[in-house]
């Protein structure tokens, strides 16, 4: 069974129902009216009955004159049937062809008998006066006239009712389900492919639902909004996805070509005999860069799949010393400053977070000359553990900074090696940790500035230096790359 359009069922249920309660609003006014008038007659009747049972003598007697002085208005009907069985009729309209009298039953007894139709035109009553039968009617035309008036007039006023109420029905019918017509136009816009179609908000004042329209209205576009981001976070990711495939596919396509390489040269002895342990430790040294990519690459894939990272408390002042002091074993002339309250707890696992530190001082150690200044600094602020590692390398160039935490970006040739992944396994870590990781790059070329906008400060003395008691001079672009972690209460 087809079922009709939304506007049309709701345009007729609304119309049928209202003619519904106006059919019955107009029946019952009909019949009431029908009654009373009917029972208005009735009195009438009864009063001319009263009248005629007080001058019975005069109607047995003088039947002429006597009756119409004593029944009056002129439209009453009076039929007398005398013990003799002669009839007298008075009516100042045409009697009836057949006398009514003889259509009902007299009563038995003195008295007036109850009220009936006779011939559906005629309301009459029978009084015994002495020996005779005396019969009082009144026509029903009047109220059947009546009557019929009600019934044009209801039906006239019924029918403009509903001619206005079905024009005003469409108008707000319409306007109320104008916001369902948005809704079906940008899905099906969807469908056909325009994955950025908005419901509009048209109509909803400040954004606050006052109607069930409004409400799905709301429901859909942040339904929508949803949809599209989720889409587009989907396309990024899969862009990345291809990124990183492309990129991770490079990477390990250079130490392959060169083992690859090396080897072919030792299989056909095209190598002097005392250069092939060089070449033997070059193919080594490829195949330990390939299995350092490997590693970086499985750790990255366990953060992304399901971080499982131990929870206990770790001192990040501690571990900043540590890590400091290992650059510091690797690069002895390094000038080296540390700033780090005691303590600055954080709820962690120890071994990742201190491979976030030395990662950030590895890169400072491949991507700045030996003789650049680096500064850690961990503070402690309200509930949060901000440790910010700063050097005054050569600069770092914007476009690079800005995708500095992305998997295999690397700086430029020249500037240390890696293979990229060591920012994005630091904010893979700190995202863990339920952080943020950040990074702060000067011009390149421009002097340094700290995080808070100030010079970098030469070290106090309660600060960690190089062994050489150098201080922390700036020069170069520099850059700070820092993270937050939740303090441990």
């Amino acid at each position: 069974m087809n079922r009709l359009p939304l506007r049309r069922g709701l345009l007729l249920g609304l119309v049928g129902l209202t003619a519904l309660a106006l059919l019955s609003a107009g029946l019952v006014s009909t019949f009431a009216l029908r009654a009373y008038l009917v029972h208005r007659t009735d009195d009438q009747l009864r009063s001319a009955a009263a009248v005629v049972t007080s001058r019975a003598g005069l109607l047995t007697g003088q039947p002429g004159g006597a009756v119409r002085a004593a029944v009056a208005p002129s439209d009453y009907l009076v039929e007398i049937r005398h013990p003799d069985g002669t009839l007298t009729r008075i009516s100042a309209a045409p009697p009836p062809a057949v006398p009514l009298v003889d259509q009902v039953t007299a009563p038995t007894t003195d008295g007036v008998s109850v009220p009936v139709d006779v011939g559906g035109q005629w309301r009459a009553v029978t009084v015994r006066a002495d020996a005779a039968v005396v019969l009082i009617a009144l026509p029903l035309t009047p109220v059947r006239q009546t009557v019929r008036r009600l019934v044009l007039v209801e039906l006239a006023a019924g029918a403009a009712a509903l001619s206005l109420l079905a024009v005003l029905a469409r108008l707000l019918v319409v306007r109320g389900l104008r916001p369902l017509d948005r809704i079906t136009a940008t899905a099906a816009a969807i469908a056909d492919g325009e994955l950025g179609r908005q419901v509009s908000l048209h109509g909803v004042r400040a954004g606050v639902p006052r109607t069930e329209a409004d409400r799905l209205t709301l429901a859909v576009h942040g339904m929508l909004a949803r949809l599209q981001a989720a889409i587009a976070a989907r396309t990024r990711s899969e862009q990345r996805l291809r990124d990183f495939a492309a990129d991770a596919s490079h990477e390990l396509r250079t130490p392959l070509t060169s083992i690859r390489g090396y080897l072919q040269i030792l299989r056909h002895d095209m190598i002097e005999p005392e250069r092939r342990a060089e070449v033997l430790a070059r193919s080594e040294d490829e195949a330990v860069r390939m299995g350092r990519i490997l590693d970086d690459l499985f750790y990255l894939a366990r953060l992304d799949a399901e971080p499982r990272l131990r929870r206990d408390r770790v001192d990040l002042a501690v571990l900043a010393r540590d890590c400091l002091a290992d650059l510091l074993a690797v690069q002895p002339g390094r000038p080296a400053t540390l700033r780090a309250p005691t303590p600055a707890p954080v709820t962690g696992d120890e071994h990742a977070l201190r491979q976030v530190l030395t990662n950030l001082l590895a890169n400072v150690r491949a991507h700045t000359p030996p003789g650049a200044a680096v500064t850690v600094e961990v503070t402690v602020v309200a509930d949060r553990v901000r440790v910010r590692v700063t050097d005054a390398g050569p600069g770092f160039p914007a476009a690079l900074a800005a995708r500095a935490f992305d998997r295999f970006t690397q700086g430029e040739p020249g500037r240390g090696g890696g293979s990229g992944l060591g920012l994005a396994i630091v904010a893979g870590i700190v995202a863990a940790h339920g952080g943020e990781v950040g990074l702060t790059a000067a011009p390149e070329g421009a002097p340094v500035a700290a995080p808070d906008g100030g010079p970098v400060a030469a070290p106090d003395d309660n600060a960690a230096v190089a062994p050489d008691g150098g201080p922390a001079a700036v020069s170069g672009g520099g850059a700070t790359v820092w993270f937050t972690l939740p303090a441990s209460g």
